[in-house]
C-alpha cells in the first residue's frame, strides 16, 4: 500500500522526500493529504519525540500532514520542511482518533481528579 512505499522511500533517502511528488503519488492512489493544525502539530511533535520507532529529537519542519489511503485505519504523518516531506511517523487508528479530538477541541480525561 502507498504508506509503506512512502515510508520506505523516505527512510532510504535520509528522512526527507519531495512533498509535491509524495502528494501526487498519494493522490494517484486515491489517498488523502490533510494539512494538520498548529495544535495537532505540537501534539505530534511530543509523540514523535517520545516514540521509540522514530529517531531521537524533534522532527524537521514547521507543519505536518496526515496521509491516508482508502480502506486503511492507519495513516502516515510527515512533517513539512519547506518543499520537503520529512521524518515520517506511523499514525495508527488510536493516534488518528486523538488528532480528530484535538481538531474538534474535545478533551478526554482518564482517571479521577485530585
Amino acid at each position: 500500500m502507498i504508506s509503506e512505499l512512502l515510508l520506505a522511500a523516505s527512510v532510504s533517502t535520509g528522512l526527507c522526500v519531495d512533498a509535491a511528488t509524495t502528494r501526487k503519488a498519494l493522490e494517484a492512489e486515491h489517498g488523502k493529504w490533510v494539512v494538520l493544525s498548529h495544535d495537532q502539530l505540537e501534539f505530534l511533535r511530543g509523540i514523535y519525540a517520545m516514540n521509540p520507532a522514530t529517531p531521537p529529537g524533534l522532527p524537521f519542519g514547521d507543519k505536518a500532514v496526515l496521509l491516508t489511503a482508502p480502506g486503511r485505519d492507519s495513516g502516515l504523518v510527515f512533517f513539512i520542511d519547506g518543499a520537503k516531506a520529512c521524518t515520517p511517523m506511523q499514525a495508527p487508528k488510536e493516534l488518528r482518533s486523538m488528532l480528530d479530538d484535538i481538531a474538534s477541541g474535545k478533551a478526554h480525561h482518564e482517571g479521577s481528579a485530585l
